[in-house]
């Protein structure tokens, strides 16, 4: 899916404010369940749209009225999706993780969990029943079909541009690698400050 372009806006912040939003997720232990994150918007006192940003990391930003601030977003109709702050007044730098980079981190850290449960499992069956051969039958089985899972989750994701993750489908912030290196270029982030950036 192709986005607008990243671009950069400046102003001092007029207004803040926050409420939450509930978003579907999936539980391990209890199954579908919903879950709840925060939308924080910014006005600026040089542009009207509204800048948005979604996030359950709400105690690392520390953005205040009267805080001049530069923002990497990308533009909509109705609303401006920010994807980088850096905080003149105090030098803080917030980076925004992407749908994208969300849903991948995702995919990779889901089928190496599943593929250690499935490891484990076939070692008590394989234990319980004293047979190596249904244990490594039953852990490739549980392999292939962990690793099935992530590939067709990369595949929709990449042609097009569609989580499988119902709370990730939800993020304002669109787009992948690219969208946040292009919001740390716009933003003119050094070496020194990469260290430093605050990930919401």
């Amino acid at each position: 899916m192709t986005y607008g372009a990243v671009q950069t806006v400046s102003g001092a912040v007029i207004s803040v404010s926050q409420k939450p939003i509930v978003i579907d997720v999936w539980s391990p232990n209890i199954g579908p369940t919903t879950d709840q994150v925060e939308q924080i918007t910014f006005r600026l006192d040089s542009i009207d749209l509204p800048l948005i940003l979604r996030t359950g990391k709400t105690r690392e930003l520390f953005v205040a009225n009267g805080d001049r601030l530069h923002v990497a977003c990308i533009a909509f109709p109705d609303r401006l999706a920010i994807l980088g702050i850096r905080n003149v007044n105090d030098g803080s730098v917030y980076m925004v993780r992407t749908a994208n980079v969300v849903s991948t981190r995702r995919e990779i850290y889901t089928a190496i969990f599943a593929v250690v449960v499935w490891g484990m499992a076939s070692a008590v069956i394989g234990f319980v029943q004293r047979s190596t051969h249904l244990a490594v039958d039953s852990f490739l089985i549980g392999a292939a079909v962990s690793v099935g899972f992530g590939a067709v989750s990369t595949i929709v994701r990449s042609l097009f541009g569609w989580s499988v993750w119902p709370d990730i489908r939800k993020l304002v912030q669109p787009g992948g690698k690219h969208e946040m290196h292009a919001a740390g270029q716009a933003l003119g982030l050094g070496p020194k400050e990469e260290r430093t950036i605050r990930f919401l």
